[in-house]
């Protein structure tokens, strides 16, 4: 005959064994997975590479050699595989529950995902794959794999006369996302909403009128059809609707800019209406002395506030 103590003391037993295990099955130690996680805390352009501890449905535990301050947004980049499904978080927005250093410069943090938008969005776009590697996004495997080669080795570190690790790490992430088609996929579905942020001309309505206005307006159709120019050579051409759309900008707002390119001769005008750049606009958009956009094409602002 067991005590009433016993009895007690072996119930409370069994009842925090089985809590244990419970919190272990929603727990995945030791996930596996292909590449690295990339973290990036909101208003920040620096990504951070994370190496992952355990998966559960609400979040994730990583390691990085970078402290994030807790109660942060962060966004979370990258593939996760058990070897035989795969999870692809694209810009996947989460809180910094806690983070603490384990050793000198490497801390551990637990991110929980969260059900608002990561907030890069309307400050910072992600990378536009398929302009990194001077590609459509129409381009079958093959080209990709093509393209893919010859860029890398032009780019390796180890080639002496034009070697580049900066530009060789950002081939090798494009061409790792755009030849896995389950990666390929989702990147696409959020190409739209990035591009449009890359190519966002203005910090707010009035910044599109007077002087400098038309000159942001002249240099981001510019802009816009040099790519198209060079990343679909067979298909040059954009449409008014297209530019509206990319430039964040209503389409009455584009035709004096557009009529003043036409007449100085930087673009044409095709025979089904669309826009292409000319060769003295190309001249243009690469000098110096233009009104030309920074490097990243991207002002802040919000699209969705147009006049």
């Amino acid at each position: 005959m067991v005590s009433a103590p016993a009895a007690d003391k072996k119930q409370g037993a069994s009842m925090a064994a089985t809590a244990t295990e419970r919190r272990r099955a929603n727990r995945k130690k030791s996930f596996q997975w292909q590449g690295a996680l990339k973290v990036r805390p909101v208003g920040q352009v620096q990504d951070f590479e994370a190496s992952v501890k355990d998966v559960s449905d609400a979040g994730l535990g990583v390691e990085m050699a970078a402290a994030l301050r807790i109660g942060d947004s962060v966004a979370i980049t990258g593939i996760l595989s058990n070897g035989l499904s795969k999870t692809t978080l694209q810009a996947r927005a989460a809180k910094v529950m806690h983070c603490r250093e384990i050793r000198a410069g490497y801390y551990s943090a637990g991110l929980t995902y969260t059900a608002e938008a990561a907030g890069l969005g309307a400050d910072t776009p992600g990378p536009d794959y398929y302009d990194i590697l001077q590609l459509s996004p129409k381009a079958d495997p093959e080209t990709i794999h093509r393209v893919y080669r010859l860029l890398a080795q032009r780019y390796h570190p180890d080639n002496g006369e034009t070697g580049d690790a900066g530009q060789f790490k950002l081939i090798l992430e494009a061409y790792r996302v755009l030849n896995d088609p389950e990666q390929r996929a989702a990147y696409d579905a959020t190409l739209v909403r990035s591009r449009q942020l890359r190519w966002r001309i203005f910090d707010q309505a009035e910044a599109s009128q007077g002087r400098e206005g038309e000159k942001r307006k002249r240099a981001g159709i510019l802009s816009l059809l040099y790519a198209q120019r060079l990343n679909q050579p067979q298909q040059p051409a954009l449409g008014l609707h297209d530019m509206e759309e990319l430039l964040g900008c209503p389409r009455e707002h584009l035709e004096f800019p557009l009529w003043y390119l036409k007449e100085s001769g930087c673009v044409t005008r095709t025979d089904n209406g669309r826009y292409t750049i000319t060769v003295k606009g190309v001249d243009r958009n690469e000098s110096d002395d233009g009104a030309a956009l920074p490097s990243n094409r991207l002002l802040p602002g919000a699209i969705g506030k147009r006049p």
